[in-house]
């Protein structure tokens, strides 16, 4: 007997089709290829630190500085001449308005000696001090020389060498920032010290390692101030430290660049500043007496306060 013949279904068609046509249909997929060995972490990018401040760098490089300190080398005539006017006794600096109020007495007569545009006078009158101005007519500006002039003879001008008062007039001379700019040192002393009455003070702050300035002739060194006192017949009784000339430059140079009073230096300036405070820390831990200490401060100062007294009668 014959068998039927068998024929596939239409599904089985397609399939076997599709498995010709392909071949890898319903192969499972083959696992995804691992991804190549990144080798170690490379380090994070390390972050830009701040820039450091100009005050700061400045302390740093002081500090560091001081840090060698192992001694004391100074001149013995800067200690012998000067160390006689610096105080023995204490490590606070005085100012010149801190002298001059000190100085006052009832009925006392002042000279401001190179006046200007008569900064001082509110502050001379406050103690009560009788103030008098002076100035030579050609240091003053022509932005403030016609409000001197309404002031009549309470401001006198002169020629920068004679002064004209009469002999032992005045209680004290004010020169406040200005003996760097007379041309005739002896001559102006001398000027000074006869206008004084006996007993009576020269008083002020002068340039001593401060660049050049407007119409500046000589900066004094403290040595440089007692010899001129004494040849005036006068004698430097005081000598106190004002700003130091690390601070002091710099902030000079920065505000000459940028035309900006401005600056970062600001509150480092001056005898409580981090300079005089470094070396007031340095001199006791080298052991140095009081005295040494502020003879090392004043050494790098720019300016310097200074009290002048000339011989006879009583304090004023």
């Amino acid at each position: 007997m014959t068998r039927p013949t068998t024929r596939p279904g239409l599904t089985a068609l397609r399939r076997t089709l599709a498995r010709i046509l392909d071949p890898d249909r319903g192969k499972p997929a083959p696992a995804p290829a691992a991804p190549p060995d990144p080798g170690p972490a490379a380090p994070p990018e390390p972050e830009t630190p701040e820039p450091e401040t100009l005050d700061a760098q400045l302390e740093r490089l002081i500090g560091a500085i001081a840090a060698r300190a192992t001694t004391l080398a100074m001149d013995g005539s800067f200690y012998h001449e000067v160390g006689p006017a610096v105080r023995g006794d204490s490590l606070e600096a005085a100012s010149a308005e801190d002298l001059l109020a000190a100085a006052f007495r009832p009925g006392a007569r002042l000279l401001d000696f190179g006046c200007g545009a008569m900064h001082s006078r509110p502050f001379i009158e406050s103690l009560g001090y009788a103030w008098q101005g002076v100035d030579y007519l050609d240091s003053v500006s022509g932005l403030v020389r016609d409000d001197v002039a309404r002031l009549g003879d309470a401001v006198r001008f002169y020629d920068g060498r004679v002064l004209p008062f009469a002999d032992g007039e005045f209680d004290v001379v004010w020169a406040m920032v200005v003996l760097h700019h007379v041309q005739h040192i002896d001559l102006s002393f001398g000027e000074i010290a006869r206008v004084l009455r006996p007993g009576g003070k020269l008083i002020g702050q002068v340039a001593y390692l401060e660049q050049m300035q407007d119409f500046g002739t000589f900066n004094f060194t403290p040595y440089g101030m007692k010899v001129a006192a004494r040849e005036a017949g006068l004698r430097l009784t005081r000598v106190e430290p004002k700003h130091d000339a690390f601070v002091f430059l710099l902030r000079r140079l920065l505000i000459t660049l940028t035309a900006s009073d401005e600056t970062p230096f600001n509150p480092m300036m001056g005898p409580e500043g981090f300079v005089h405070r470094t070396l007031i820390e340095t001199g006791q831990r080298l052991g140095l007496d009081i005295r040494t200490t502020n003879l090392l401060r004043l050494l790098f100062c720019t300016h310097f306060v200074f009290e002048i007294e000339k011989a006879g009668g009583d304090a004023p």
